[in-house]
């Protein structure tokens, strides 16, 4: 094999890599049905608290894995630019385990704290139509 095919080679493998797979994984995640996309965010949850964002274009859901054991979603749309979430009743029920545990104070406490935090890591921040407190 000459060189240049050997570069040709190299450069379709990053291609690949880099952009093909992870496009084609995003497309697959956001085509799962919502009790796969539960299970593949509690193995892909780094520690104890973790976010992902999945943007459908204009909307999408920010999702929060608590102990890789239960999930709250804000779902959102975007508005000048910002994430605006739509959910109405904030912080009563979590979306997941299936039995949809209540929150306590404690847990809305750090949910609220570890909003802040992503926010503040973040360029797009998650807003809401009222202050929650």
């Amino acid at each position: 094999m000459t060189g240049a095919v050997i570069a040709v080679i190299a450069v379709a493998v990053i291609l690949l890599g880099l952009f093909i797979f992870p496009f084609i994984n995003k497309l697959q995640f956001n085509k799962m049905p919502e009790e796969h996309k539960v299970r593949i965010l509690m193995k892909e949850a780094k520690g104890l608290i973790y976010f992902k964002n999945v943007s459908d274009g204009r909307s999408g859901k920010l999702y929060y894995v608590k102990n890789k054991r239960k999930i709250y979603v804000y779902p959102w749309v975007l508005d000048d630019g910002k994430m605006r979430c739509t959910r109405k009743a904030l912080f009563t029920e979590w979306d997941y385990p299936e039995e949809k545990p209540a929150f306590t104070d404690e847990e809305r406490i750090q949910a609220l704290s570890e909003l802040e935090n992503y926010n503040k890591k973040n360029r797009i921040k998650l807003y809401f139509d009222e202050d929650i407190e």
